[in-house]
């Protein structure tokens, strides 16, 4: 059983991560055609070239943060403790901070986008939407993923579930 003082971190999975790079780098070749078969036509749509550059640029700063990330020496995907989670998957958790044990109502593995995701519920969103929109606050709660992460989704489940029953006095994790 966990202890008063038990801190675990669940680091990022490079490995994992790497293979979302790759789609990234596709989107890069893809744009990279497709200016080039723009600025090849005999007419040149301005709209459609500015469109591309434009993807093209934005893919390019993505991958650079990511690959930066990725080489960042602070590789903590999750972070558990006695006071509650920290989760620096998304922009949006990384914002809300530490999430309280006694503020998750309850958690339940979802399947979203053929990606398995824990869903905690929070008691009070108010509290943690001062840094974050409403849409960024999902159905009043955050999702938590293990695609990045270096634990599989049935081992995030039983972990959070453990620290949720002994620091938040909350329901057991539904499947």
């Amino acid at each position: 059983m966990l202890n008063e003082t038990e801190t675990t971190k669940i680091n990022f999975d490079n490995s994992k991560r790497r293979k979302i790079l790759f789609i990234g780098v596709g989107v890069l070749i893809f744009c990279a055609l497709f200016i080039g078969l723009i600025i090849a036509a005999d007419v040149i749509k301005i709209f459609y070239l500015a469109m591309f550059i434009v993807i093209l640029v934005a893919t390019i700063v993505i991958l650079i943060k990511s690959a930066r990330e990725m080489s960042s020496e602070d590789q903590v995907g999750l972070l558990l403790n006695p006071m509650g989670f920290t989760f620096n998957g998304t922009g949006a958790a990384k914002k809300m901070g530490q999430i309280c044990w006694v503020d998750i109502e309850n958690l339940e593995g979802k399947e979203v986008y053929r990606t398995k995701q824990l869903y905690l519920k929070l008691k009070n969103p108010q509290k943690y939407n001062k840094e974050i929109s409403e849409i960024e606050l999902v159905n009043n709660g955050v999702f938590i993923n293990a695609t990045e992460l270096k634990i599989s989704f049935e081992e995030l489940i039983s972990l959070t579930a453990k620290y949720l029953d002994k620091y938040g006095k909350a329901s057991s994790p539904r499947l």
